[in-house]
């Protein structure tokens, strides 16, 4: 015979801290539940079960806690259980006055930050407690159910859960969570020392009590620890092997997250993903692991071409024949889409490769996991949003016009040169990407009409402004474009213009249409 407990946690969340910790300096916090943690829980909802019942005889739950730790547990986890990022807590920690000398007037309440860290557990899949050769007799099995109803919330008060006792496990499952005294070999989990006979006063002591007041760990207890079953990996879903036409020329991407990054700094979301997806065909490529692209062959940076713009040589490819990654904004301004775009269709290894670039956040400030973006992959079948690849004679910038680099603008005589003003290099862009003088270029009244923006760096370029600690940085322009007939979309030209700058949209035109 089995004992078998089943605890659930309906919020999704378990806050523990480990004994003897500060509960708010603890970023690891306890995992899975621990049996000293059960032991004490039991005493307390004996004393409520007591008041509400009468029953005041000690003796059933002696027997209880006696049996249950004479043998440690082995658990049953969930497989998707994982430390869930802090919850941030802000407590009053004083009242500040102002310093006037006559009557001292309230100016603000001062708060301290505290970080709650929990563990995510599925709110679906129970936590399983097994003695595999523990059996308690009626009555303390009875007192025990009587127990395990009554307790409501397990580990810190935050923390609601429900237990209750069963007869097995399902079937076709076993655990995969043993509790081992061998040293540092998983997560630890304080338990009642085998073999020792348990101290009731000991087990309900607070650690400033003077029973244990001295003590890392009360007497009676012991350190085991747990190794957790390995989280399974996810796997991108096997994608069709058919013929991919003009409709795979764009993969789109939904966009969310916590905090949206400021416009300017847009192109930190692209270049990350871009590198994603090289270093992921990269692998496909050489077969290995780590699938450094300087380790690659000729040919395989060949086959790469039209993903980094590189040949096999180094060398830039002409025509801007390799793919576009840029963020679409929604009505708001807030980027909603990430969209892959090439004028030739994607292979059947490329998309795998975007695919599988979007299986983790990407953070668009450094140091910060709650400034990340999740990418969502949307059908082929999705439309691209209004206007990305719609005709119209008139088109406004989405995002800034970076003129390109190594471009003088000022003769050695300080006067401007007339063809190197923006609007002179964006006619001059747009006739060398393919598309027909334009009629007339202004400038757009909204948001501005130059904005500072972040801008794609070379190798080169970023080891030289780390060392200068400066920002790469480029000023940006925002302009309204008049052609003589529609054009087709996609615009996007200028400085990092595969990084999505440089984006135009079609804007309406005075009778309302586009």
């Amino acid at each position: 015979m089995a004992l078998i407990l089943d605890q659930r946690f309906p919020l999704g969340r378990f806050h523990a801290t480990r004994w003897n910790q500060n509960p708010f300096e603890d970023p690891y916090g306890e995992w899975p539940p621990s049996p000293w943690r059960l032991l004490r829980a039991l005493v307390a909802r004996w004393n409520q079960y007591s008041r509400e019942t009468g029953d005041s005889d000690p003796g059933p739950l002696r027997s209880i806690l006696e049996a249950l730790s004479s043998e440690l547990p082995s658990f049953l986890l969930p497989a998707f259980a994982w430390r869930g990022l802090a919850l941030r807590q802000y407590h009053p920690a004083a009242v500040e006055f102002t310093k006037k000398k006559s009557v001292p007037e309230f100016k603000r309440a001062v708060r301290s930050l505290a970080l709650d860290t929990y563990q995510a557990v599925p709110p679906d899949q129970p936590i399983y407690w097994v003695w595999s050769s523990l059996q308690l007799l009626a009555p303390e099995s009875r007192l025990l159910d009587e127990l395990l109803r009554r307790m409501l919330y397990f580990g810190r008060a935050e923390t609601y859960s429900i237990l209750n006792s069963v007869p097995a496990l399902p079937r076709g499952l076993s655990p995969n969570c043993i509790l081992t005294s061998e040293r540092h070999r998983g997560n630890p989990v304080l338990v009642p020392k085998p073999g020792e006979k348990l101290d009731i006063d000991i087990l309900l002591a607070a650690t400033d009590n003077k029973l244990i007041s001295r003590r890392r760990i009360p007497s009676g207890a012991a350190w085991y620890y747990a190794t957790l079953p390995p989280r399974p990996k996810a796997r991108p879903k096997d994608l069709p092997t058919v013929q991919f036409s003009s409709e795979h020329r764009v993969i789109q991407f939904a966009v969310g997250g916590r905090v949206y990054p400021a416009l300017e700094r847009w192109i930190k979301v692209t270049e990350r993903f871009r590198g994603r997806v090289i270093l992921n065909r990269a692998k496909q490529l050489s077969g290995g692991a780590e699938g450094r692209y300087d380790q690659l062959t000729t040919r395989q940076r060949d086959e790469l071409a039209l993903l980094s713009g590189k040949d096999g040589r180094g060398l830039p490819i002409a025509g801007h024949r390799h793919a576009f990654f840029l963020l679409w904004p929604d009505d708001k301004g807030s980027p909603s889409r990430l969209i892959c775009h090439r004028a030739s269709p994607f292979s059947h290894d490329e998309i795998r490769a975007i695919f599988t670039a979007a299986d983790r956040p990407i953070s668009w400030e450094a140091g910060s996991l709650d400034w990340a973006l999740r990418l969502v992959p949307l059908p082929f079948e999705t439309p691209a949003p209004e206007g990305f690849l719609g005709r119209s004679s008139q088109w406004i910038s989405v995002t800034p016009f970076v003129p390109p680099g190594n471009r003088h603008r000022f003769r050695p005589d300080g006067r401007s040169r007339t063809g190197e003003s923006p609007e002179k290099l964006l006619a001059k862009l747009l006739l060398k990407s393919g598309f027909p003088k334009p009629a007339l270029i202004e400038l757009s009244a909204a948001p501005s009409s130059a904005s500072w923006v972040y801008v794609h760096a070379t190798l080169s370029e970023r080891r030289r402004l780390r060392n200068e600690r400066t920002p790469s940085v480029r000023l940006g322009h925002w302009f309204k474009i008049h052609f003589e007939s529609d054009v087709a979309g996609p615009i996007c030209v200028g400085h990092s213009s595969h990084f999505g700058l440089g984006l135009f949209a079609p804007f309406p035109k005075s009778d309302g249409t586009s």
